[in-house]
Formats: structure tokens, sequence, C-alpha cells
């Protein structure tokens, strides 16, 4: 009958183990599998077991004492009944001291808050091969009950994110040398506890030995940080005794509530008016806008007078950014018979510099058409071959045609101090 059981628990665990896909339909496996052993094991436990027919036929024959012993496997403990048993506090549950391979659930234990010694009155609720699981009936006496100091328990933790407790209500999680630590909860107890966010839970562990806490109890409730509500101080000495004196009307306690706040009002000093203090206008004179003009001449009185660009033949002369006016410089330039060379304004045309600043008399950079990469790039190539170089702000062609004679102008006076041509 047995084997027929077995059969149907296996054809029904393979059958709901196709369905499952998602964390919350493993964890409703998980606990149909539970009730799936229990059933195994209660059928076990009430199936009768086949005994063998025992026959008679042949006569009794002396039992030496060697035939007499009985391996160890079909001996029978014999429980001596007794009134009451004694109870010993084990780490997770307990058990009894003249009961061989019994146990007492934690839950027993929080209901008739049991401890070390105590003598108890039980009845057995469940029995099998490896322990008697028993239920308490009746305290008995309390005389031999003491504290089991090799015991430590940590009450009500608080259970964190992922499991992680590293407090209790009243505070930090500290040890018996007050360090605080903290515990992470493995997988196996944060399933079978259902453990979430926020829950509370007492933590076990024997004296000196860190690596026994484990959780021993889960609470049924939550935890919530309590609210804090600050009392009004009154300034009227308080009295030991109740008061005699008590309104029977509501208009009564409404008053006398207006007059208590009234007496505790205290005269506030008026402050002194403080002197205010007016911000005054800055004194520093604006600076000029940058044009191609001279510095302090009005815009008004540029130079009108074209440009002469004759003394500078032969000479190289870059200007970067503002593409679009390249063939409109390209044509100014070629009657002049400055060689021009013109780059784009992004980081990538910009870093043909380095190859030409060698061969290079003056740089102009409009500002406004080009990239910030690129400027920094002509600027240290610039200045790393002692080149003249602008960076002009307008991309007008009378400024850049200025700017570009500026510069060349300055290439020339070097070239005349140095000596080269």
């Amino acid at each position: 009958m047995m084997q027929q059981i077995v059969e149907q628990a296996k054809t029904l665990v393979a059958g709901k183990m196709k369905v499952v896909e998602t964390v919350e339909e493993w964890d409703l496996l998980l606990e149909e599998i539970r009730g799936i052993d229990e059933w195994v094991q209660m059928s076990r436990y009430y199936t009768p077991s086949a005994k063998p027919d025992i026959a008679w036929s042949e006569p009794e024959e002396e039992v030496t004492f060697e035939q007499s012993v009985i391996p160890p496997a079909q001996i029978n403990l014999v429980i001596e009944q007794r009134y009451a048993y004694t109870f010993v506090r084990e780490l997770k549950g307990g058990s009894l001291r003249e009961w061989p391979n019994s146990h007492i659930s934690e839950t027993e234990i929080r209901q008739w808050n049991l401890e070390h010694g105590m003598e108890i009155r039980v009845q057995v609720v469940h029995q099998d091969s490896r322990r008697t699981t028993l239920e308490v009936m009746a305290v008995v006496a309390t005389d031999r009950m003491k504290p089991l100091s090799e015991r430590i328990v940590f009450e009500k933790c608080i259970v964190k994110n992922h499991g992680i407790i590293e407090s209790t209500v009243e505070g930090p999680l500290k040890d018996e040398t007050g360090k605080s630590f903290y515990y992470a909860t493995p997988v196996e107890d944060m399933r079978f506890f259902h453990l979430k966010e926020g829950q509370l839970v007492d933590l076990v562990m024997w004296k000196g030995r860190p690596e026994t806490l484990t959780i021993a109890w889960k609470y049924p409730f939550q935890y919530e940080e309590p609210t804090v509500q600050l009392l009004e101080t009154s300034n009227s000495p308080t009295t030991s005794g109740p008061s005699s004196v008590e309104p029977t009307h509501g208009s009564a306690v409404k008053k006398s509530e207006r007059y208590l706040k009234q007496m505790k009002r205290k005269s506030k000093v008026k402050q002194e008016r403080k002197t205010r203090r007016i911000r005054e206008k800055k004194s520093e004179p604006l600076t000029p806008l940058v044009t191609t003009s001279l510095p302090g001449q009005p815009i008004d009185f540029v130079d009108k007078e074209p440009l002469d660009f004759a003394s500078f033949e032969g000479m190289r002369l870059v200007i970067v950014g503002n593409e679009q006016q390249a063939p409109v410089y390209r044509t100014f330039f070629e009657k002049t018979g400055i060689e021009l060379i013109h780059l784009s304004g992004d980081a990538q045309s910009a870093k043909k510099i380095a190859g030409l600043a060698k061969k290079t008399d003056a740089i102009v950079v409009v500002t406004s058409r080009v990239s910030h990469a690129a400027s920094a790039h002509v600027i240290a190539q610039a200045k790393k071959h002692d080149i003249p170089f602008a960076m002009e702000r307008l991309d007008g062609r009378r400024s850049l045609y200025t700017a570009c004679q500026r510069q060349l102008e300055k290439a020339r006076l070097n070239q005349l101090k140095t000596g080269k041509s």
C-alpha cells in the first residue's frame, strides 16, 4: 500500500513541476510539496504493518546467551512512564531529559512560557524512527527552573531588505562583548519563514559559538517606526495628587484650556531693528567690446580704407572655421599672392594643423564657427611653434581680413628680427 502512495505522490509532484514559470509559482509548489510530504508521512504512520504468521509447529529450544543478543537496530527503547518530565531547552525547540529523541516545538514553548528545568506533563503527537513529537499538557513544577546562560537570545530583531539583520527594536545588534554585528539570513530560512522587509524575528546562538546563530521564531506582526509627540510643558508646578476640580461642561473645558494657554505666554523682548545696508554700485569700468578697431575707438570710426597685402606676398596663412565662406576667402587672397589654407571648424580637420605648423606664418581662428576641441588644438600648435595667431569673434569679411593683416604683420616683424625670410 505504501508503494502505491509513493507512486501517486511522485506523479503529483511531476505534474506540478510542468506548470512552474515564475518565482511566485515556485513558492506555491514548495508549499504543495510540503503538504504531499506530510500526507506520505501520515499514511506511513497509520498504515498497518504486515506481520507474518507465527508457526508453533516446532517445540521451543533452549536459548543461549549468544542467541539472545539482539542487534542494536531491533532494540525498542522502553520509556519509563512518569507523571512529569524535566524540560531541557535546546537552541531551537526543546526536549525531555528522561525521554531520548523527544522533541517539543518552539510554538509549544512560546505558548506555555517554558524555561529550562521545568517539570511538565506531555502526550505523544507523532512518533517515527527519528524522533517523538510531544505536546505539552500542563506545567507541574517550576522549583528546579534555572536560567540557561549558555543560550543567548536577541529578541525582536528587524529584518531589512535581502534578509539583512543589524538591529533590534531597542538598538543595534551587539554580541556578548558589546561589539556590533549583522546577520545575513540564508536563502533556506528566508523561504521557510517567508521573511519580508520589516518583520520581527528572534535570533539565538550558543555562547562563544557565533557559527550557531540562527532564527528561532518569527513574530506575526511587522515593525513600525514609533511616532513621538512632544507634550507641552506647563509653567505651573505639578501636583502629586489628582486634581479635585473637574469641569462638567464642554464650554468650561474650552475656557480652562484657553486660560492655560494665555498663562503660558511670555512677554517677548522686542528686538532692535538692524540698520539696513545699502548696496553700492560697482565702480569698475565696463570692458569695451572687442572689435577689429583700435582699443578705445568707437565702431563708427573704423578705418574703411582698403587693406594692403602686397608686402605679404608668398607667406602662408591658415584660417580655421566658417567653411561656408571658404570660396570667398580663396578668391580674395588669390589676388594678393598669399597662400591660403582653410580648415573647417571640427576637431578632425583641425588636427591637420600639426603637419602644416612648421611652414605656417600666421593663424586666424573664427571662434563663433569652430568647436572648442578644434580651437584648443590649434592654439596649442601655434604656441608650440611660436606662430602669431588671433581669435576672431566676428565672422564679417572686413573684421576677418583686418585680423589676418595684423597677424601677418607680426609674422613679418618676427622674420626681420630673426633674419629668416
